[in-house]
């Protein structure tokens, strides 16, 4: 323990060291629900590199490589097993700690407000996901009727209002 607290820059906090393996591990777990089928080598080295550059620098643009190339990968190969819900989660749970330590400087402690409030509007931004995994799932597009698609593409819209109205921050 002493030997990794040497590797780490005076002040750094363990939940930023936490969170930073979080954005590194999230989308290699999230790629790894692939097993056992194999994916491209171009995937297996891109996501590991380009995750261990985003956990270095999460204010970077490289943040967006894993995330496009694992959800790539998924929808690619029209996966719509259980995994794909856990892969929405993981992916989200990746770009949720790389924003709470875009927040500040590593020796800055994240604020316990900030983080229950961003896991918040994890939460809400979740609702979506199983309706729209059931929906993947159940309905084939040359048998629904079109009406149906006009309703559940309404609704998305209603769920994505009533997430932005209720995550909005209130006034001081």
């Amino acid at each position: 323990m002493a030997s990794a607290r040497r590797m780490l820059r005076p002040g750094v906090t363990a939940p930023v060291v936490l969170l930073r393996a979080l954005v590194f591990l999230l989308p290699c777990v999230a790629l790894g629900l692939a097993l056992p089928q194999r994916p491209h080598w171009a995937v297996l080295l891109g996501v590991p590199v380009s995750a261990a550059a985003w956990a270095r620098s999460v204010d970077h643009a490289v943040g967006i490589v894993p995330l496009v190339l694992v959800g790539g990968w998924w929808a690619s190969h029209g996966a719509v097993d259980w995994k794909a819900l856990v892969v929405a989660v993981l992916l989200l749970g990746a770009h949720v700690a790389a924003l709470l330590l875009s927040y500040g400087p590593e020796t800055l402690v994240v604020d316990r407000r900030l983080a229950r409030l961003w896991a918040g509007r994890v939460l809400l931004a979740l609702v979506p996901v199983p309706l729209t995994w059931l929906a993947v799932r159940e309905l084939d597009p040359g048998w629904a009727p079109s009406w149906l698609w006009l309703v559940t593409g309404g609704a998305t819209v209603v769920l994505l209002l009533a997430t932005a109205r209720l995550t909005r921050s209130q006034p001081a």
